[in-house]
């Protein structure tokens, strides 16, 4: 039940953190979080590194905003973007995957009546929040190749990036399946 009070409030935290339009209550979101980061204590090093990956995508973002909008918004977008990256981060650290998917399981209860297997949705929650590590790996190990071979990182070679991962993430997805249902995963 706690986990399901943490899931709820973390969604319903989530999106009020792009529902707010002044600056002043996102700072005050930055307080809270920053806090809550201290009171888990959770490692800033690896925090910080974390974010440090995700900063090109709020610049992308924060550029594309600034380019269809004014300054302001672009700016408050990209303060939007890493208040819900860190909360979900802080979020991440709390549970384990194992938890997030039963906890996603639990609520999604009420499907039951509409005929729906919620532990298969446990399953693919699981499946798919493993294979993140996975593939980051996969598109450095593609990456690292294509650059052996002194092939340029384009948009003509994203074929040759794309499809060997995909037909390697959905083998391992494959094998993961038949690996959680021959150990009788929540039968």
């Amino acid at each position: 039940m706690k986990n399901i009070v943490k899931f709820i409030l973390f969604v319903g935290y989530t999106i009020g953190i792009f529902c707010v339009k002044d600056a002043k209550i996102l700072c005050g979101m930055i307080l809270l979080n920053s806090s809550i980061t201290i009171l888990l204590k959770i490692d800033l090093k690896k925090m910080l590194h974390s974010v440090k990956i995700f900063l090109p995508f709020v610049a992308i973002t924060v550029a594309l905003n600034l380019l269809l909008d004014s300054l302001q918004e672009a700016i408050l977008i990209g303060i939007r973007m890493l208040i819900c990256y860190h909360v979900t981060y802080l979020f991440s650290q709390t549970l384990t995957t194992l938890e997030i998917a039963d906890t996603v399981q639990k609520i999604c209860t009420p499907l039951k009546l509409f005929g729906i297997d919620t532990k298969h949705i446990g399953m693919m929650i699981s499946i798919s929040i493993c294979m993140l590590p996975v593939l980051k790996n996969e598109i450095t190990t593609v990456m690292q190749a294509m650059q052996a071979k002194g092939m340029p990182l384009n948009i003509k070679n994203s074929n040759i990036l794309i499809e060997p991962m995909f037909i390697s993430i959905f083998c391992r997805t494959n094998e993961m399946e038949k690996t959680l249902l021959s150990k009788a995963y929540r039968e």
